[in-house]
Parts: C-alpha cells; structure tokens; sequence
C-alpha cells in the first residue's frame, strides 16, 4: 500500500496537538490533531516506516476522525488489529506505536488546554 492511498497521511501546519514517538523497530510516527468544541475534526499522521506502521496509522486515524475526544482516548492497538484483519503477528507492535502515537497526541491536546 503506498501512502498516496491514505486518506489521513500527511502533516498539518499548525494543529491544536501533535505527537512524535520513535518505536523499537525503528520506525517513527507522527499525529496531527484539530478539534472544535472537543471533537477531532481533523487527523493526519506521518511515517516513513514500513507500510504496516503506515496501515496502522491510517487505521488509527480513521478510528478516531469526528469522535469527541474521551471516546478517543479509549482506542486501543486490539482495536486497530481487529480493524485492519489481517495484521501479521510480527507487525503487531506497528498497532502499537500508531495508537501510542495517537494517545500522546490527545494528551498534548488536554496539556496545552491545561495551559490556556
């Protein structure tokens, strides 16, 4: 899958949140986030891992477009496998790091909301 066929790929100049993690396998994730009134009206993530981790990502991202964000904080890597179906056992921790990604994201959000 090459990531001209994500829908949520990209980066986003100026989000309300952002996270970066890099992950054991070496792999790097980045989510992009723009909420109104605590709902996600806008998710992008970035990778340059492999196409799991991209999968995972554009899952991830999908998984949390338009929900407010305490339903997004309850997405889980079980989640984001049974999504995708067919997640290779060795790719597993791919679910991992996007949802990881994701959740650091969110609580950039509540942190600089924190802040304000």
């Amino acid at each position: 899958m090459d990531a001209n066929e994500f829908k949520h790929f990209g980066r986003l100049n100026d989000p309300d949140a952002s996270a970066h993690i890099k992950g054991v396998c070496g792999d790097e994730m980045e989510f992009y986030l723009v909420f109104n009134n605590e709902v996600i009206t806008d998710v992008r993530f970035y990778t340059e891992g492999c196409g799991y981790t991209g999968i995972c990502g554009e899952t991830a991202a999908r998984l949390s477009a338009g929900k407010h964000i305490d339903d997004a904080m309850g997405l889980s890597p079980a989640m984001v496998i049974k999504e995708i179906n067919d997640l290779p056992e060795d790719h597993v921790h791919c679910s991992i790091l996007a949802t990881m990604t994701l959740l650091k994201a969110l609580a950039d959000y509540l942190y600089r909301k924190s802040i304000t």
